[in-house]
């Protein structure tokens, strides 16, 4: 008995044909109806039963094909660990552009150095729709910020990021603000939830509210002298003409948390890309996050 022809009895029993089964697989149905033959003849049982109108399954085609199954999966579960590069030619990560402009940029390079095989996919999005992407599946995983409820989801772990008020003008004092903040338009946006509890708890209003949909555009604004914005550190660490100033207690660190779905085999590659997060954090960015926490 053969692994191979396992595959063909599965296929044939869900596709209920020879002749459909041979058209998925790409065999001839003579190749077909000889494999499953051996099979017969190697359980010494009848698995099938041809007729005119298809392929009708035993009872003991039932047995099989439900142990068929779970070892089908195994197989599919060893060749995810122990074969990345074989069985996955694309990794997709998902963030929001905040996240995706303070941490990836560096992560995506090392990681393409160790995979060069592997085409890496960066979606951006509001928080919202990324979290959605995990659920269905559509991403290898995710970088979100803030707390989350859902049983269809697990978090590898988390780390804070150090957030500071910017500005391009210097400001003698930051808890007597009087000027316009500039925020992102999505109202679900947590840098933006933030720096309004922030404005709340010191009893500041600020003149004006002006709203861009893009990081690059709360950044330009910022320099164009329009208002001020609460952003990661690590992304303007470059750009001498902004001013940072550190916020306390709760206002001047956000969780980023990363996910994958929960019903998701944790492969080598995902282990992979996660170890190497993990260095990049503590290593590299370590004077701009904090708290590293890992979830095996």
């Amino acid at each position: 008995m053969e692994i191979n022809d396992l595959r063909i009895f599965q296929t044939v029993a869900y596709e209920k044909s020879i002749s459909k089964a041979a058209l998925k697989l790409g065999y001839a149905q003579s190749n077909i109806t000889m494999r499953i033959k051996l099979l017969e003849n190697d359980l010494n049982t009848t698995l099938f039963i041809r007729n005119n109108k298809g392929t009708t399954i035993t009872s003991n085609g039932e047995k099989l094909l439900e142990y068929t199954d779970k070892i089908l999966e195994l197989i599919n579960k060893i060749n995810d660990e122990f074969l990345p590069s074989k069985t996955a030619l694309s990794f997709k990560i998902g963030a929001t552009q905040t996240i995706s402009a303070s941490i990836l940029p560096k992560l995506f390079s090392l990681f393409h150095e160790q995979n060069p095989e592997i085409s890496l996919v960066l979606k951006t999005d509001k928080q919202k729709f990324i979290f959605d992407m995990i659920i269905n599946s559509e991403l290898d995983g995710a970088f979100v910020s803030g707390k989350f409820v859902s049983s269809k989801v697990k978090e590898l772990f988390t780390f804070k990021e150090e957030l500071a008020l910017i500005s391009s003008v210097k400001i003698n004092d930051i808890n007597n603000l009087h000027v316009p903040i500039i925020i992102n338009s999505d109202t679900n946006c947590p840098y933006r939830k933030l720096l309004q509890k922030w404005l709340l708890h010191n009893s500041l209003e600020p003149t004006t509210i002006i709203e861009f949909d893009s990081l690059e555009s709360i950044v330009n604004g910022i320099s164009e002298g329009l208002g001020i914005s609460l952003l990661p550190k690590s992304i303007l660490h470059k750009n001498k003409n902004l001013f940072m100033y550190d916020l306390k207690d709760k206002f001047n660190k956000l969780e980023i948390r990363f996910i994958v779905n929960k019903d998701l085999q944790i492969n080598a590659l995902t282990k992979s890309f996660v170890n190497l997060t993990l260095r990049v954090l503590t290593d590299i960015r370590v004077d701009t996050v904090s708290c590293v926490k890992y979830n095996k």
